[in-house]
């Protein structure tokens, strides 16, 4: 190939790498911009922390409502406050337990109203918490079971009346032990928390206590 033909060959190569940079541009101008509706990635440190989709969250908050409509809440694994999020408005006596400094530091940014307490949810009892509560809403750490300690934990903290709605992970000890309990038990759309970074499988669950 001479000289003139290697020129041209690049030339050719250079335009259809700017038409398809042309046309990806509006995607990274979107990307650019997500600061600023509140889709970019925060960064954050905390012990097996996935945080609840949006559409979920708000799905739970319902189930939360429909039981109680006001009163004290408990969210005992609070995280960023996905959860707290669509129940801001109820008027209600918050208490957010979250064991990782960073997500409690932001929490106490976050939300203004409510308690906040930056411990391990299974070294409190709901006499340090405030007492008993009349709904607990709930995402807790799946690994090595924890989910299963802290719901029947935060369980033992619910008024007689009370409900509690949380999400677990779908596995063998999960549906031998918390099931038989639920008053509502199901199973979400494979894939569910993807977004978040996990592809477990996860039930929904309501107990009425």
């Amino acid at each position: 190939m001479s000289g003139i033909e290697r020129l041209l060959t690049l030339r050719e190569e250079n335009d259809q790498a700017g038409k398809v940079m042309r046309l990806m541009a509006p995607r990274f101008e979107q990307i650019a911009q997500r600061h600023l509706n509140g889709t970019a990635p925060r960064a954050v440190t905390g012990f097996n922390l996935f945080q609840t989709p949006r559409p979920i969250a708000a799905r739970m908050a319902g189930l939360v409502a429909e039981r109680v409509t006001g009163g004290r809440i408990l969210e005992p694994s609070a995280g960023l406050g996905r959860l707290v999020e669509p129940l801001a408005d109820l008027v209600a006596d918050w208490v957010m337990v979250e064991e990782a400094r960073e997500c409690y530091a932001a929490l106490v940014k976050a939300f203004a109203r409510g308690r906040k307490e930056n411990c391990d949810f299974l070294t409190t009892s709901a006499a340090e918490l405030g007492g008993k509560f009349d709904a607990v809403i709930m995402n807790p750490p799946f690994k090595q079971g924890r989910d299963i300690k802290h719901i029947r934990h935060a369980l033992d903290m619910v008024k007689a009346g009370g409900r509690l709605v949380s999400l677990c992970y779908n596995g063998t000890r999960q549906n031998e032990q918390l099931k038989p309990m639920a008053n509502y038990w199901e199973v979400l759309p494979a894939e569910s928390f993807k977004e978040e970074g996990t592809s477990a499988s996860v039930a929904l669950l309501v107990i009425d206590k």
